[in-house]
């Protein structure tokens, strides 16, 4: 096993979307942890590097390239001396071998099994996202302190959500509740019009403002649940990850369906509702403090069911959905701490 010592300059690759991303960085804290003066880099996804960008324990973001020889050689030239693989694609891992990167450790791969790895990892997927990914580095003798996602702000986050505030009308010091409606396909959403009960509950409970976040291409998603509240909520649908990430620092409470964003809450630590219905809980729910789920317990498919698998069961979502209630997600959050 290498020492800390010996192990100098580090790269972890994982090229993801917004929530998986999120939920590989407590492999970040750990590897800094353990390897205290290494240099270390993350490549991600193109789009992703805000959600990373400002994370104190790295040194450098790297953002993955469509061109091999570009890619090779921007790895090769920065001489790492590991690369830390959090994907089981074989794809790249060759991309580390062809970049002379001596010691690879990472998952077991679809197609290659365990070639061209140092430390092959089995891909254990019945347990929660962020265990997967750590049992990558628990592989390296490292000592797992903290499992938490974090996300950090950066400076110019700070500046956009301050001034979104004040034009919103938003830093009165009243409560501000985030929803978020949207979902990656339609039957992994709660429907519209329960959200837009929600919305006003909560508004006249708490006197909360109301913040609709959704994504580029949900602008109509967030005009349903708006258009029948009684309450005018502000919806938020044009922001960067980071801007993002910074809104949903300042928010109280933040109530959404299993997506991205929803992850992305928990990683800024703001108190999360998640509202389960197409997914599986043991894999993606937050289980982590200050944040609570509402599923429709009788749901086995909850627990066995991968996220591709559900694709054949929309039916079944729809009806853990359809029983999940305002009464329900209302309870939740009383008993919330927040």
């Amino acid at each position: 096993m290498l020492k800390p010592e010996q192990v100098k300059r580090i790269l972890i690759i994982r090229l993801a979307p917004l929530g998986e991303t999120v939920l590989t960085t407590p492999v970040i804290r750990a590897l800094r942890q353990h390897f205290q003066d290494a240099y270390i880099a993350y490549m991600v996804a193109p789009t992703r590097e805000d959600l990373v960008s400002a994370n104190p324990r790295l040194d450098e973001v790297l953002t993955y390239q469509a061109s091999v020889p570009k890619l090779i050689y921007q790895i090769a030239r920065r001489k790492f001396q590991m690369a830390v693989i959090l994907q089981p694609t074989f794809r790249l891992v060759v991309h580390t071998f062809l970049a002379r990167i001596p010691f690879r450790v990472g998952f077991e791969t679809n197609s290659g099994g365990k070639k061209l790895l140092n430390i092959a990892v089995p891909n254990n997927t019945a347990q929660h996202e962020t265990q997967r990914y750590l049992d990558v580095v628990r592989a390296l003798g490292v000592e797992i302190t903290d499992d938490e996602p974090e996300v950090f702000v950066n400076s110019e986050g700070k500046a956009w959500i301050d001034n979104f505030l004040k034009i919103k009308k938003l830093n009165d010091g009243k409560p501000i509740i985030g929803l978020n409606p949207g979902a990656a396909t339609v039957y992994r959403r709660w429907h519209a019009s329960k959200f837009a009960i929600l919305g006003d509950r909560l508004h006249k409970m708490y006197g909360a403002h109301i913040v609709i976040t959704t994504g580029p291409r949900e602008g109509e998603l967030a005009n349903q649940v708006a258009a029948p509240m009684s309450h005018s909520p502000i919806i938020v649908n044009q922001t960067t990850p980071m801007q993002l990430a910074a809104l949903l620092k300042r928010c109280n409470l933040y109530i959404s369906n299993d997506t991205g964003p929803m992850h992305l809450s928990t990683a800024v630590k703001t108190p999360t509702v998640a509202l389960f219905g197409a997914s599986n809980l043991i894999q993606w729910a937050p289980p982590w403090d200050r944040h609570a789920v509402v599923a429709r317990e009788a749901c086995e498919f909850m627990k066995t069911l991968s996220s591709k698998e559900w694709d054949a069961h929309p039916d079944r979502a729809r009806e853990n959905f359809k029983a999940i209630t305002p009464d329900a997600v209302m309870a939740t959050v009383e008993k919330l701490a927040w």
